[in-house]
């Protein structure tokens, strides 16, 4: 049974990007509290969740904390929208662990809003972290790459 299981999870996972890491959200400012697990995303996502369950049982007081990583082809401008009830964050890390971009003003309690965050890289590697987090209510978080040579590299 088992094997019938990982045969059906295995697809999904080697075609993800994103590995989440799932807490709960123990205060109004988004700071997490209890781990919960982990799942997997694609590079580009787009998941609203509304008033119902966001992961774990849970739809409200729950957040994570995701990394990907990425090949910038070139150097290259890169230009990312997201979109995020209630708040979210992004930061870039080059390959020796130097903060090379951060996004911050949209962790805050607030309704579904769209952000665009642009930042050059030169070819090489990062790694890409991003956050997420919803307080009450509807809940919902969308990544989607605008322009960039940059290509995710799977997991």
């Amino acid at each position: 049974m088992l094997g019938k299981l990982m045969a059906r999870v295995k697809p999904l996972i080697t075609r993800a990007c994103w590995v989440r890491h799932w807490f709960t959200v123990a205060s109004i400012d988004g700071s997490f509290d209890q781990y919960l697990g982990d799942t997997y995303a694609p590079f580009q996502f787009n998941e609203i969740w509304g008033l119902g369950e966001v992961a774990f049982g849970l739809r409200d007081k729950i957040g994570f904390t995701s990394e990907c990583f990425v090949r910038a082809r070139n150097d290259t401008n890169v230009v990312i929208e997201y979109g995020c009830d209630d708040g979210a964050r992004l930061f870039v890390y080059d390959k020796a662990g130097n903060l090379v971009y951060s996004k911050t003003d949209s962790w805050m309690i607030q309704p579904y809003t769209i952000y665009r965050a642009s930042f050059n890289l030169k070819k090489g590697i990062y790694k890409f972290v991003f956050d997420f987090y919803e307080w009450t209510a509807y809940g919902g978080i969308s990544f989607k790459l605008l322009s960039g040579d940059i290509k995710p590299i799977k997991i």
